[in-house]
């Protein structure tokens, strides 16, 4: 069962530069030192209020247990006891909220890139849909995600979009990524109404985009970018 762990960081406003300069430092810390940790970052641009979400992949929760990578472990590991010490305290001297969830990978909600780079979360940008389903509604949420994936390919639409389930976290949530290479990527991709109605038909489609919306208890879209000077991605 894959696993993504994404660690949101939401600085003070005040703080925001010099939290940037800081994740910079860590991270060309461990890539000079070839840190086996590898993660993205990506910051929230359009949509909300700005943060830093760090974004790690594990194969299953044996390998995510085994690496024991906590920001403290971690900090300490790449600065030693002194200076990491005086890393951590910069840091939580910047910190505001911060959040972190686990999710499984759903490729049966999903209409994967056959670029490598841009399934594995590369891309330079992303339009990040996160959607909470309604008590006892998962079903038609689901059916709402995974239709909107069969449609893409039907319609010979360039969108391509990975699905992942909160596991840890705030349950009945999902997250859905689209990779962009530029924003303008968004002018040649149609809605989602759009896609399931073009796919199949007005009475299934509309439907389906009825039922899954009423499902849905609260929904946020965003558009982050990647950050691969502030990444240990390998």
């Amino acid at each position: 069962m894959p696993l993504t762990h994404v660690l949101t960081v939401r600085p003070r406003p005040e703080k925001a530069r010099t939290y940037e300069d800081i994740v910079q430092r860590i991270a060309e810390r461990a890539r000079s030192t070839g840190e086996r940790f590898r993660w993205t970052t990506h910051h929230t641009i359009h949509g909300a209020p700005p943060a830093y979400h760090f974004v790690s992949e594990a194969p299953d929760w044996t390998t995510l247990g085994a690496s024991d990578v906590t920001a403290v472990a971690f900090v300490m590991r790449l600065f030693g006891s002194k200076d990491g010490q005086k890393v951590r305290d910069e840091l939580a001297a910047c910190a505001g909220e911060t959040e972190s969830v686990i999710g499984r990978d759903r490729p049966d909600l999903s209409c994967l890139s056959d670029e490598p780079e841009l399934a594995r979360g590369r891309a330079p940008f992303a339009l990040v849909t996160r959607i909470v389903a309604r008590a006892g509604h998962q079903d038609a949420v689901e059916e709402l995600i995974r239709k909107i994936a069969e449609a893409i390919p039907k319609v010979d639409d360039p969108t391509r979009m990975a699905t992942h389930q909160v596991m840890i976290g705030p349950l009945r949530s999902y997250w859905t990524v689209r990779p962009l290479m530029g924003l303008g990527d968004l002018d040649a991709q149609a809605l989602p109404a759009d896609l399931l109605t073009r796919a199949f038909g007005t009475g299934e489609g509309g439907l389906v985009f009825r039922s899954g919306t009423e499902a849905i208890e609260h929904s946020v879209r965003t558009i982050a970018a990647l950050r691969p000077e502030l990444s240990n991605a390998g």
